[in-house]
């Protein structure tokens, strides 16, 4: 790979799409999507309880693997939060802020990933491709969250540039390897990814890395990956390492295997049974159905009406698929052609059909085949006049995102965000004298898991919640999975509602028309004292005060 040189215009032109980036990632980020999700509640108050007391919610100091809901997650992404909580405060802007700079920083990433490859003739098509990709729905809608997967996208792309650029540079060898190591406290997808990124790039440019310089930096970053990896090495043994096992999906396969078993021994159909399911999982990924028209089919993880990839990138994304093909053989086709395999393992490994949080590394490799796509369009002698047509694609794309992420979003996934906690907090919080017992008689649903909402918006101290813990969970932290959805702190209660016990207390009974049914608040005499709507004047909540001085 030769040098690469940079024309005057390409860093103006480079910062006016990074400003276009930050007013996409940064516009409304504390409103919209309206509410906070259970698990940016999670990162944000751990964060926020970190700060305050050096202990997450159940009391541990400094964890090397967060417990959360039943589960683990990564400690990184709620680490370096911590001092944007420290400048901004906890609000909802704060826990967000981080994928929105990781975002902002992945888009000269892409940039360079682009040029530093080679894979392109003409010199507008690294610009342009960066453009789309700061623009695709699948890189805002995550530079929105605050969730730990923006941050271990950031790692992917940066570790990949660093390697493409080692084979020039081999003291960035030293550098890759570290942040590859790091990627694993960013998500836990990357503590396989990550390792088989590596050896799977040090296989494809062997060649060149056996030269002295290369093993020596090599050696280098092995060691200080290795001191990195120290923390997750303690945690071998315990359940907070194999976190997520749970979603393989063994039982489709157990099924499907007994299918064929009568005439297939348990050694064959096992494997065949595995080999069809992990085929079709793979095969969604790829597919121009998945990526370019269908959302995810979760609605907490789409937005309205758009899929991943706008519909017209179908048309350069099959063009580039032919193209990487045709040069499979090039060093940058292999490494594409490694990660388009790679990156969709952890949702190809998974019971859900098509997971696009799981799966956001697939982002980098298929924007590669997209630039190579544009980059033939840009160069074909019958496409004369492709800057008109590009800015057209360009307006048409941006209102279509508009109209779907701050338009559409907002009206119609206002629920499942937790548009109403940030108002039954404020209620609370304006009755300190008055007890609420919410209702969470739906669990498991996520946004129905109230009290780290509900700590969160009242900005609780810290203390309070550790206290209901007590040593019970710090005992065995590491390794025990339970989750309890009963929450006793302040003037709240979030458990079921206990109809035979909850009416003989003087409390404020906190459910939706399902928990609190008409004919129960007939029943128990139950007196209305708000109700909580969504956007669409819809009712979320109701609160009832009861009356037991008359029975």
């Amino acid at each position: 790979m030769q040098s690469i040189k940079f024309t005057k215009i390409e860093p103006v032109l480079l910062l006016v799409i990074v400003t276009l980036g930050a007013f996409l990632y940064l516009h409304k980020l504390g409103e919209t999507p309206p509410g906070l999700y259970l698990d940016e509640a999670g990162t944000g108050y751990n964060a926020y309880s970190l700060l305050k007391t050096g202990k997450d919610e159940y009391g541990m100091a400094f964890p090397a693997a967060m417990r959360l809901f039943g589960s683990y997650t990564p400690p990184l992404h709620i680490y370096l939060s911590i001092p944007l909580i420290t400048l901004f405060g906890l609000k909802v802007f704060s826990v967000r802020l981080l994928s929105a700079i990781c975002g902002v920083l992945a888009i000269p990433v892409i940039f360079l990933i682009i040029k530093e490859l080679q894979i392109t003739k003409s010199k507008f098509t690294p610009l342009l491709s960066s453009l789309f990709f700061t623009i695709t729905p699948w890189a805002v809608f995550y530079s929105r969250m605050g969730y730990e997967q923006n941050l271990a996208f950031l790692f992917l792309a940066f570790s990949a540039l660093l390697i493409v650029k080692s084979l020039k540079k081999p003291k960035l060898l030293a550098l890759a390897i570290p942040v590859l190591s790091l990627a694993t406290y960013a998500d836990y997808a990357q503590r396989f990814l990550a390792p088989i990124f590596l050896a799977g790039s040090l296989v494809l440019f062997w060649k060149k890395l056996l030269n002295k310089k290369y093993i020596k930096y090599a050696i280098i970053g092995g060691v200080v990956a290795f001191f990195i990896q120290l923390p997750n090495l303690t945690l071998l043994n315990t359940a907070s390492f194999y976190t997520k096992t749970d979603h393989f999906y063994s039982e489709v396969i157990k099924a499907q295997a007994e299918k064929i078993n009568h005439f297939l021994p348990p050694a064959i159909a096992v494997p065949l049974a595995f080999v069809r399911e992990f085929t079709s999982k793979t095969a969604t990924y790829y597919s121009p159905r998945s990526l370019f028209f269908l959302p995810d089919p979760d609605p907490q993880r789409s937005t309205p009406e758009l899929s991943v990839f706008y519909p017209w990138m179908v048309i350069p994304y099959l063009i580039g698929l032919y193209f990487l093909w045709k040069t499979k053989k090039a060093p940058s086709s292999k490494l594409i052609f490694f990660l388009l395999l790679l990156t969709p393992l952890p949702g190809t490994l998974t019971h859900e059909p098509f997971h696009v949080q799981r799966t956001l590394g697939l982002l980098l490799p298929t924007t590669l085949v997209i630039a190579i796509g544009i980059d033939k369009l840009i160069n074909a002698k019958r496409i004369k006049f492709w800057l008109p047509v590009a800015l057209f694609f360009l307006g048409t794309s941006l209102i279509l995102l508009w109209r779907s992420y701050f338009v559409l979003l907002p009206q119609e996934r206002a629920v499942i965000w937790g548009y109403g906690y940030p108002h039954l907090a404020q209620i609370i919080k304006d009755n300190p004298d008055k007890v609420y017992v919410i209702d969470q008689s739906k669990r498991p649903k996520p946004q129905d898991i109230a009290y780290i909402q509900l700590a969160f918006y009242l900005n609780l101290p810290p203390e309070k919640l550790q206290a209901y813990y007590g040593n019970e969970v710090t005992g065995g932290y590491y390794t025990k999975t339970e989750v309890t959805f009963t929450h006793k702190f302040a003037n709240i209660e979030t458990k079921p509602i206990d109809w035979g016990e909850a009416v003989w207390r003087d409390v404020i009974l906190v459910g939706d028309l399902v928990a609190i049914s008409d004919p129960e608040v007939k029943l128990h005499n139950l007196t209305q004292v708000f109700e909580i709507k969504d956007p669409n004047n819809q009712i979320i909540y109701r609160g009832f005060q009861t009356n037991p001085k008359p029975k």
